[in-house]
């Protein structure tokens, strides 16, 4: 048995196809398929069955895999290691966030990881929750930070850790005739033209999931920019939900307002998510637990 085996077998757990594992692994599928053969001749058992939608462990299979996760993360760890004497961590990570996360949390845990672990190198996607989801099941990133949605909870191949817990409030321009309201209720929230923060508009995101169980919603814009949806709040006759968290962030500047909703309690989780293809590497955990140390100091 040979280590690229391992890993060549997990890249095709991850990636469900043969050409799209070898073209991650950089080698020809030939080769890809010619290495699996041999670690099941040695093991005497099928690892893998091909069908139409893809290639997938077999049950006997599901359980080397996982072995073989736990090995590679083991090896991975050595490696980082063997790097630095001084066990300075390196690395690449690549993270996806909802914004109201980006806009209030992200930016003290950036500036403290990378005074910590100035080799490391991050990059930041920022995007709406259930899109965020998507891109983790498909490898796009390492990990994200997410509102918990419908959509996450019926996930199956995810693992997830709340971080805290919140509510929605509703925003809207200094300017509107809502702004000096103490309070609103939810069915005169509902009836105000509303601004998305989406970046599909054919997608249902993790806000308006929350908004459609209490009833329909008006929807005047989606955008994919916070930037672009506080300019519109400043323009029209409109609103937003989001975290009261990320409202008090906006309140700093006294042009947006948050508005208390009086009678119902939108609750949201905010949590950290990753494939349960993926295991989180030495340089990964250590951002997380960056991430939750400071969430428990301001949440």
């Amino acid at each position: 048995m040979r280590l690229e085996q391992l890993y060549y077998l997990v890249e095709i757990y991850r990636s469900k196809t043969i050409s799209l594992a070898a073209e991650r692994s950089h080698i020809s599928q030939p080769a890809l398929s010619a290495a699996i053969s041999k670690l099941e001749d040695e093991l005497g058992v099928h690892l893998l069955k091909r069908t139409n939608h893809g290639v997938y462990p077999t049950e006997i299979g599901e359980a080397i895999i996982q072995k073989a996760h736990e090995i590679i993360e083991s090896i991975e760890e050595i490696k980082q290691i063997a790097k630095s004497n001084s066990l300075e961590l390196n690395g690449n990570i690549s993270i996806a966030v909802e914004p109201s996360v980006n806009l209030t949390i992200m930016p003290e845990v950036l500036t403290n990881f990378k005074y910590n672990h100035p080799k490391v190198n991050i990059f930041i996607k920022v995007g709406e929750s259930n899109n965020i989801l998507r891109d983790i099941q498909s490898g796009k990133a390492d990990f994200g930070v997410i509102l918990k949605t419908d959509e996450l909870m019926q996930a199956k191949d995810i693992n997830k850790r709340d971080l805290f817990i919140d509510e929605l409030v509703v925003i809207a321009g200094n300017q509107s005739a809502l702004a000096g309201r103490d309070s609103i209720t939810l069915a005169e929230a509902l009836a105000q033209p509303l601004v998305l923060y989406n970046t599909e508009y054919v997608t249902e995101c993790g806000i308006s999931g929350i908004l459609k169980k209490h009833g329909s919603i008006d929807v005047l814009f989606r955008v994919d920019n916070l930037e672009m949806l506080e300019k519109i709040l400043l323009h029209r006759e409109c609103i937003a939900f989001i975290p009261k968290f990320m409202a008090e962030e906006y309140g700093k500047f006294g042009e947006i307002v948050a508005i208390p909703i009086s009678d119902v309690s939108l609750d949201i989780t905010i949590s950290i998510i990753w494939s349960n293809r993926h295991h989180l590497s030495m340089v990964e955990k250590e951002l997380i637990k960056g991430i939750k140390s400071t969430c428990c100091d301001v949440y």
